[in-house]
């Protein structure tokens, strides 16, 4: 892990910004402005991919250009059926770069301030390679997307084994040894699941301060969806997955068998007509969710999400059930689905 040190830092690099859409044309219209018009003094591009789009797509890059002339874009051809089309475009979109440094964002998504990548190349430096920033959902998103973003990212710590968001850079020459997504091609999806994976956890930096996040619009139940099955499709095939996944797994037995307790407890007093029972162990189980909701809120606080205070215990115990629902339906799944034909 990378310690964010400003005296530590290299000059600031230029840097290219790489988007790649397919059929978004209303996204990047109410985001892209804002990603142009970020102030960075040493110069940035931004180099839109466009994925074969058959709606608005070009007339709204086409616009753009014109007013900002250091966007730039590029597509890749509808015949492209047999390979991960995100995957290629992003390819693409870093050949095309000019600068070392690339920042991979997404068209449903905007900085949270315009000086936002003076904030995120503090993390650029000698001994970096990747850089993984925090993208905090839009107000007003499901509680429990936000949730589990976030807790994603909380529980990889200062050993990031993957990627959940859309504000990811990366050396150009680090992405080209390693010839991008080679070994992966097979896979549709996980392009930043992978990115940080093969890179090595010393060489990864994680930034998580108010100015360096993107923002991003809720996603749609059906994009939700999609990506947690695409994950637990890449899932097998990541490294250095033991050590969070187990804390996962001993955090939700824990709280289960806490919860659990108070409940039996509560019912058996019941049975027994031992008020003072009741009350103690209802005291105890109120003061346990009280407990459960402040940390919770703690972690909200530091991640910049709006969750309500009173959701926070029920969206902690339920991350577990929402797994293995989202486990069952993969099992259930065709898995040619998620791989190339």
């Amino acid at each position: 892990m990378t310690v964010t040190n400003t005296s530590n830092t290299i000059n600031r690099p230029t840097i290219s910004i790489v988007v790649a859409t397919h059929d978004q044309s209303e996204e990047l219209q109410r985001n892209l402005p804002s990603l142009l018009n970020t102030q960075y003094a040493p110069g940035f591009e931004v180099i839109v991919v466009d994925e074969s789009s058959t709606d608005q797509t070009e007339e709204v890059l086409n616009q753009l250009k014109e007013q900002y002339p250091h966007l730039y874009t590029t597509y890749i051809p509808s015949s492209s059926h047999y390979v991960s089309r995100c995957k290629l475009a992003l390819t693409i979109g870093v050949k095309a770069a000019k600068h070392e440094w690339i920042v991979f964002t997404e068209a449903n998504c905007h900085p949270t301030s315009a000086t936002w990548l003076d904030e995120l190349v503090k993390s650029m430096t000698a001994e970096t390679d990747v850089v993984c920033g925090y993208t905090v959902f839009e107000k007003g998103t499901k509680a429990h997307y936000s949730y589990m973003r976030m807790l994603t990212f909380w529980r990889q710590g200062k050993h990031p084994y993957r990627y959940d968001g859309a504000c990811l850079a990366i050396r150009k020459t680090a992405f080209m040894q390693r010839n991008g997504f080679l070994k992966n091609l097979r896979f549709l999806r996980g392009e930043y699941d992978f990115l940080v994976n093969e890179t090595d956890w010393k060489r990864i930096a994680v930034m998580n301060t108010p100015e360096s996040r993107i923002e991003q619009e809720e996603p749609s139940v059906k994009s939700w969806t999609n990506q947690q099955l695409y994950y637990m499709q890449t899932r097998s095939h990541l490294k250095r997955t033991f050590f969070p996944r187990f804390l996962f797994v001993l955090h939700q037995l824990l709280i289960h068998i806490l919860y659990i307790g108070m409940i039996i407890a509560i019912g058996l007093s019941f049975l027994n007509h031992n008020i003072i029972a009741i009350i103690i162990s209802a005291s105890c189980l109120l003061i346990l969710l009280g407990i459960h909701a402040f940390l919770c809120l703690l972690l909200t606080k530091k991640y910049g999400e709006h969750i309500a205070f009173w959701k926070l215990p029920a969206l902690d115990i339920g991350t577990i059930w929402h797994y293995l629902y989202f486990r069952l339906r993969y099992m259930m799944s065709d898995k040619y689905d998620f791989t190339r034909k």
